[in-house]
């Protein structure tokens, strides 16, 4: 029987840490770190996670404001405010914007709004690179890809805490990433491959998924579709990791049965993710003040 992973518990752990710090930078500086979160359109889950984040933003003493938008001219004239903004430390856009038609030129170059044309590429890049605590801007993505990350994205960052918490060693280690978003799947697989380990992209739509999965020391799912990993994918004894929101892609009854390592959905990653967020915003405000 599998190891169930707590995530709330090794969160609240991070968190402790986290609020030390940040009390003693704000004592040496007088500064306290902020970050600016937005959310474009409505969609409840958006929602929920934003009441966590902020929650736990106060719990460690981070300060957070959020702005609920819902046109995008109205995003791209906030980004542009807040790059400059020097109180502002970091910038996250909760994911997903729902945007259709592509922006002729880049968004921070356009002059007038009604240029916009709607490219989610374009208008996260606007984004300044040293207050993209969630690597979503190209340059921090290039950066990771290059081995040279200046953030991971939260959720990444997350997954490697629990990787290093389980104590796997990475080099060599036969790794199957199930889903390629970019701000999951895709600068996870190149993270890990960069740390020396054996990695497999799969899609939830992969051909005989199940022998890509049943290769894996470690499997990582993150595709959103409820149930996709069953106990027959699964080699015996590895690690899984569960990405899935809102109710988990892993069958974790059946696969717990046979996994050495497993994280429920919810109460694994999700805790992770918020707590990553803060520990990189904190990461951007000691970097602009050298601390």
């Amino acid at each position: 029987m599998a190891v169930i992973f707590d995530g709330k518990k090794l969160a609240a752990k991070k968190e402790k840490i986290l609020a030390k710090k940040v009390a003693e930078f704000k004592k040496k500086t007088g500064i306290t770190p902020k970050l600016v979160a937005v959310m474009v359109g409505k969609n409840p889950a958006s929602e929920l996670y934003l009441r966590k984040k902020s929650q736990a933003a106060k719990r460690v003493g981070i300060e957070i404001e959020i702005f609920k938008l819902n046109k995008l001219i109205e995003l791209i004239r906030l980004i542009r405010e807040k790059n400059k903004d020097k109180k502002t430390h970091g910038i996250m856009i909760q994911m997903p914007i729902k945007i259709q038609n592509p922006i002729r030129q880049p968004a921070d170059k356009i002059q007038n709004p009604k240029q916009i044309r709607n490219s989610k590429f374009e208008i996260l890049g606007s984004i300044e690179p040293g207050k993209d605590v969630d690597c979503l801007t190209p340059e921090n993505f290039g950066l990771l890809a290059m081995g040279k990350p200046r953030f991971l994205p939260a959720t990444v960052r997350g997954i490697m805490t629990i990787v290093e918490n389980w104590k796997l060693k990475i080099e060599n280690l036969n790794v199957c990433v199930v889903g390629a978003s970019n701000i999951v799947g895709k600068p996870l697989a190149l993270h890990l491959s960069n740390l020396g380990a054996t990695v497999t992209i799969c899609r939830s739509k992969t051909k005989n998924l199940g022998e890509w999965t049943r290769e894996a020391d470690l499997l990582v799912s993150a595709t959103g579709v409820p149930g996709l990993i069953k106990k027959d994918m699964i080699k015996k004894g590895a690690a899984v990791i569960d990405v899935g929101s809102p109710v988990g892609d892993v069958d974790f009854e059946n696969v717990a049965k046979i996994a050495s390592f497993i994280t429920p959905v919810p109460g694994g990653v999700g805790p992770m993710t918020v707590v990553s967020l803060l520990e990189n915003l904190f990461q951007a405000a000691s970097l602009r003040y050298s601390v």
